[in-house]
């Protein structure tokens, strides 16, 4: 309830500022975003603007968490290869996103950039989740299963698996929404042919800030979606634990 009457506040604010400004470019209506809204939904490359964009997005977080599950492991196994990684994972935590942005767009092309971009940000974030997940069991567990001759595969299954599992869920929305962020942001400035960042370049250049605002209102709805869909796969996978 509170959160629907802060809705229903701020876009009162909106209407009644856009209505005294008296200029779209600086702040449209909420009459004029939803026209545009509907207009934009009626184009036909809308459905391949929003799919581009999503399948970006949970590629590169799918490659990311492979990746850094896979390094995580061995990091867990071999302290040297986490020495080595720790400078790299800080150097990737450090660097801005639009600076990355930037020097992607530089080495690679504007269809790979987004992905890259992604993969860069999400994966120290993955990767320290793994890898602290297994360094945090108790070790009275583990030498348990030391004790009664639990075999290696058992001790995956019954003992790590649960603790990364737990650690993940924990960060994974805010990955996926971070991820989803730095895609639109990436497809901003490398403008590949399809996506939603490429759409909201090209109504920027034509000064069309009704639709860029239309944008925004339809990136918010898709993110409380994909929020929502998540929630319902978390809770479908660890029903046991009810």
């Amino acid at each position: 309830m509170q959160v629907a009457l802060s809705c229903v506040i701020l876009l009162f604010l909106w209407q009644i500022i856009a209505i005294k400004i008296n200029n779209e470019i600086y702040l449209p209506t909420l009459g004029q975003v939803f026209i545009s809204i509907k207009e934009i939904v009626l184009e036909d490359r809308f459905i391949l603007d929003i799919f581009s964009t999503i399948s970006r997005c949970i590629l590169s977080f799918i490659i990311a968490l492979v990746v850094a599950f896979v390094l995580a492991i061995i990091s867990y196994s071999f302290n040297m290869f986490k020495n080595f990684l720790t400078p790299i994972t800080s150097l990737a935590r450090s660097i801005p996103n639009m600076v990355l942005i930037v020097l992607t767009l530089i080495w690679f092309n504007k269809e790979s950039a987004p992905y890259i971009v992604v993969f860069i940000m999400v994966f120290p974030v993955l990767y320290d989740a793994v890898l602290g997940s297994m360094k945090n069991i108790d070790k009275s567990i583990l030498e348990m299963a030391e004790l009664y001759k639990i075999s290696r595969k058992d001790k995956i299954i019954k003992i790590y698996l649960p603790a990364i599992k737990f650690s993940l869920i924990s960060i994974l929305s805010s990955t996926i929404s971070l991820g989803f962020k730095i895609v639109i942001a990436g497809e901003v400035y490398g403008q590949p042919l399809y996506g939603i960042g490429a759409m909201i370049q090209s109504e920027k250049v034509n000064f069309n800030t009704t639709a860029i605002f239309a944008w925004i209102i339809i990136i918010v709805i898709i993110s409380s979606l994909l929020n929502i869909i998540e929630k319902l796969l978390l809770r479908r996978a660890f029903v046991w634990r009810r």
